[in-house]
């Protein structure tokens, strides 16, 4: 009779259960592992407590290492899945996981049960092992970066009397060679394999023993499943491997038994943290409420810091942790790992106080910065830099006190850490941590030096992974307003273009400083994580850097504001907190604390910011104090004005751009930072001032639809515009018909194309529509449908008005061509030359600019797309309105005219209007979309860089220029 797992029962595969577990190698298994199981006294298992003994045999993803000394491996690995040289590539993982899928109840002993089980072992690049069996059938499976070998098990699992109850397991697998010749690489199948070839069959291996110890109970000193799997083949076999360890502790489903409150009691101290980290409202944390909170930071990352550290040989040292030789001998490597926190069980009750308190058990483990959170905390491997902790909560001081016992220790006496772990409820500008640990000695010696880690706080964190910890605990005190303030009166300047400018221009505000919804939009807004450059009066040539600012209170918000998580908590301020403008009145400086951080190695003096101060919503400033970490420990002892080991001697000012022009600009930020240190101060760094690219806010489509109907009406006064210039030279032609001929054919053409190609071809008129890279389009209403009717009537209107001043200008040439050789008679073939050769210079230019900007482009942007053909033709054709008055020019100079060809009205007037056209698009900024748009992306697209486009601007309005003066008269040089 054989059973399997009630988890499986219902399974797929358990048609492939019953072909694995076929329980045939029982006879195998008694003489093999008959030296392994005889040294056990066998204690009587009871049918009634098979299952529960069963379900504490499986873990996932424990440790793994291979006496490497025969040099028989148990598999490759492919590295290459990482190029060469490359860094941040994430540590290698050996990991194991073992299930059990069934047991046979025919075997006929009252103190062994036969079990069948899979094991998965492998190596992995910052990757897990899954954590239910994906083939219940051996293999062996390899890509870059991954290898698992899958092994089928049975054997016997016996207890002993005489070692406290010790399960032991012993079991023969059966599974293929990873380095037989028919093993198959799937990641290389299809360039060394077809169809048509036919592969050698897997090299079978049967001849693999595994024993697993498991301790009787689960405790705080016998949490560990040690095992070993060994090669039962002669060394001289190809399947030979050399012997594996492995080791993991219990899984978290598996019972956990708490120490007795002696021997917890050796971890507590009074005497720590007796400062404003604790707080008489820590009391709030009792018995459940503890529980949840610091369920919220299981699997968390803790920054690590090493203090104190004067002795060379403890500082090479992580406290207690035992670091191996490849991590020690890295140098500064310390303050790169981190410290993660799992398996955290916590009950209500503890050994030392009746009211309130808890008991608690957690594994802490130093990990890679590198290694991913979820690969972290799915790790359960026992080694030197890991550490079992067991202890208890004091709501009364507000501290959990644990004892730790390093790797493998199974000795309470030798168990000699002391954890000390405090959730605070306030922070500050030099608070910003949400859980504070350290790491000490219990006996006092100078074994190791203290450790401190910690979890510092992201805005962003607090109302999404911890918001049941912010709204039911978390508030904030106020330090620095008086010095914000003052630095707020240091920059205001009362003069009349202060008062114009907050007349005219709106600024991001709220009307109600007591409306928590509005106080949250408004935060979100200001918020902000885009690129940003270097201000080239200041800091030219330098990279651009990540910049972003999260606001963690504003007014009297704490974190962001939703009814539904809020209900039964107002989560205000305190008004003792409140500052100097406590008043809620209606645009009065609002209080606020962010956190503002700078990527790149440029600003790693400043790369992380605690600000606290005045936001002036009639201005869209901040006047803001920040604090930075000092990390150097000569800076700390030295007399430099330090508050909590931080330099807080800064002044941060963020300037927002206004909301009446979003329409046009789009929305961008200032961020400017200056120490109030003199220059001769080690801590003293030069003022930094940045730019950032656009900030996309939630909904732009008012502002879209606002610029779209602005276009709109432009496109119509523009065309009325020309219809009046038009008309003006029709009536100068009537009243002076001996100017005719001297009208150039070639500029009339241009302006008979300009409002013929959108009259045939249905194109945008005059104003191109700007935006980044998507399209998005934009329902027309009403009234755009009617004023898409009068431009296409107008355009039609300028058409017929150009076409008839070129036949005019042509019929009047017909009747001179009959005058005297003595009179000149206007050719147009010169004029064409003359134009074309300028006109191919010109796009030349253009040409080579171009390419001299999209290799710059190209490096500062990910996804730059260069300009094609058509788009290049596009632009010079707009360039070609822009100097219309070029061939009147030409032709002024080649026919030496005496007369006045051109109306002012006509030059001078199609001259403001390009020039309005050219002012327009240079001061807008292309549409974006703020569901798609992205940080690569905020740089403008557009074909001309702004100074071209005043550069080409400045040469139309010096060709009117030309024009007026040989309409005038003057002197000037003649065409040869």
């Amino acid at each position: 009779m054989s059973s399997v797992l009630p988890a499986f029962e219902d399974s797929e595969e358990f048609d492939e259960y019953k072909r694995i577990c076929k329980f045939e190698r029982l006879v195998e298994v008694e003489r093999e592992c008959n030296p392994v199981l005889s040294s056990a006294s066998k204690a009587k298992l009871g049918i009634e407590k098979l299952y529960d003994i069963v379900r504490g045999l499986s873990f996932q993803n424990g440790d793994w290492v291979q006496q490497a000394s025969g040099g028989a491996p148990l598999m490759p690995f492919d590295s290459s899945d990482m190029p060469m040289n490359a860094t941040g590539s994430g540590p290698l993982l050996k990991l194991a996981s073992f299930w059990v899928m069934g047991m046979n109840f025919s075997y006929s002993s009252e103190n062994a049960i036969v079990v069948c089980g899979l094991l998965s072992i492998g190596i992995t690049r910052n990757r897990t092992l899954p954590y239910t069996p994906n083939t219940w059938y051996p293999q062996f499976h390899k890509i870059p970066g991954y290898s698992v070998l899958t092994i089928a098990f049975e054997g016997l699992y016996v207890e002993s009397e005489s070692n406290k109850g010790q399960g032991l397991m012993c079991m023969l697998g059966t599974s293929i060679s990873p380095f037989s010749e028919g093993f198959v690489d799937f990641s290389t199948w299809p360039l060394n394999h077809g169809c048509k070839n036919n592969l050698l069959p897997p090299v079978k291996d049967d001849r693999i023993m595994l024993v697993l110890q498991y301790p009787q109970s689960f405790t705080l000193t016998s949490r560990a499943i040690l095992g070993e799997m060994r090669s039962l083949n002669k060394r001289s076999d190809p399947k030979f491997f050399d012997d594996i360890g492995i080791v993991s502790h219990f899984s978290y489903d598996s019972r956990y038994q708490f120490v007795s409150k002696e021997i917890v009691s050796k971890a507590w101290n009074s005497t720590l943290y007796q400062d404003d980290l604790t707080d008489r409202s820590i009391n709030v944390y009792q018995g459940n409420h503890f529980c949840r909170v610091l369920r919220n930071f299981a699997s968390e990352k803790f920054d690590i810091v090493v203090e104190n550290c004067n002795i060379s040989s403890i500082c090479m040292n992580l406290g207690p942790f035992v670091l191996d030789e490849k991590v020690g001998s890295k140098d500064g490597i310390l303050h790169k790992l981190r410290l993660m926190m799992t398996d955290v069980r916590c009950v209500l009750g503890d050994n030392i106080s009746k009211l309130g308190g808890a008991k608690v058990s957690a594994f802490f483990r130093v990990v890679s910065p590198l290694e991913d959170v979820y690969t972290s905390g799915a790790r359960t491997g026992i080694s030197g830099l890991t550490i079992s902790a067991e202890g208890t909560w004091d709501p009364s001081n507000g501290q959990l006190c644990m004892i730790g016992c390093v790797g493998l220790e199974s000795d309470l006496n030798k168990c000699s850490s002391r954890l000390s772990l405090v959730i605070p409820v306030s922070l500050s500008i030099t608070q910003r941590s949400i859980l504070t640990g350290t790491i000490t000695n219990i006996q006092g010696t100078d074994s190791f030096s203290p450790l401190l880690f910690q979890k510092k706080v992201r805005p962003f964190d607090l109302w999404n992974k911890y918001y049941d910890y912010t709204w039911s605990y978390l508030s904030y005190k106020y330090s620095k307003i008086e010095l914000a303030n003052d630095f707020f009166m240091r920059s205001k300047k009362f003069n009349i273009r202060t008062l114009v400018n907050n007349f005219i221009f709106k600024y991001p505000s709220i009307e109600d400083a007591d409306n928590l919804t509005l106080l949250s939009s408004l935060s979100s807004k200001l918020s902000f994580h885009v690129n940003a450059l270097p201000d080239c009066n200041h800091e030219d040539k330098l990279p651009k850097t990540l910049v972003s600012l999260e606001l963690l209170t504003f007014g009297k918000l704490f974190g962001r504001y939703w009814s539904e998580l809020t209900r039964h908590h107002n989560q205000e301020l305190n008004s003792e907190n409140h500052g100097n403008f406590a008043s809620t009145d209606v645009k009065l400086p609002l209080n606020i604390s962010a956190h503002l951080t700078l990527s790149g190695d440029y600003y790693g003096h400043i790369s992380k910011l605690y600000l606290e101060g005045l936001y002036d919503q009639n201005a869209g400033k901040m006047y803001l104090i920040g604090c930075r970490d000092i990390h150097s420990e000569r800076y700390v002892y030295e007399n430099l004005n330090l508050e909590s080991k931080m330099d807080c001697l800064m002044e941060v000012m963020v300037e927002y751009s206004s909301e009446t022009t979003r329409w046009l600009i789009n929305p961008t930020a200032k961020v400017s930072i200056s120490s109030m240190r003199n220059a001769e101060d080690p801590l003293y760094f030069r003022p930094i001032r940045l730019n950032t690219f656009l900030i996309p806010f939630t909904d732009n489509s008012k502002e879209v639809k606002f610029r779209q109907d602005f276009e709109e009406i432009l496109r119509v006064l523009l065309l009325l515009g020309s219809v009046s210039c038009l008309l003006s030279q029709s009536w100068y032609m009537k009243k002076k018909a001996n100017v005719i001929p001297f009208i150039s054919l070639l500029m009339l053409t241009i302006q008979v194309l300009v409002y013929g190609f959108p009259l045939i071809m249905n194109t945008t008129i005059l104003i191109k529509w700007s935006e980044y890279h998507y399209r998005s389009r934009f329902p027309y209403n009403e009234t755009n449908k009617m004023l898409d009717i009068i431009k296409k009537s107008l355009l039609l209107a300028l058409f017929v008005l150009a076409l008839r001043l070129c036949w005019k200008v042509s019929k009047s040439r017909q009747n001179t061509q009959y005058l005297p050789p003595a009179d000149y008679r206007p050719r147009e073939i010169r004029v064409f030359l003359a134009t074309w050769i300028i006109h191919m210079f010109g796009f030349l230019v253009i040409l080579v600019t171009q390419e001299m900007k999209i290799d710059k482009r190209a490096s500062a942007t990910a996804n730059f797309d260069s300009p094609d053909w058509e788009t290049m033709m596009q632009e010079y054709w707009n360039l070609v309105q822009d100097w219309f008055l070029l061939p009147q020019i030409m032709g002024n100079l080649v026919w030496q005219v005496q007369v006045k060809p051109l109306s002012k009205v006509y030059y001078i007037g199609f001259t403001i209007l390009r020039f309005l056209l050219r002012a327009y698009d240079y001061l807008r900024d292309p549409v974006f979309d703020p569901y798609m748009h992205q940080n690569e992306t905020s740089s403008s697209p557009e074909f001309f860089w702004r100074f071209e486009k005043i550069v080409i601007t400045m040469i139309m309005l010096f060709l009117a220029l030309i024009i007026h003066v040989q309409q005038s008269g003057c002197s000037i040089c003649k065409f040869k």
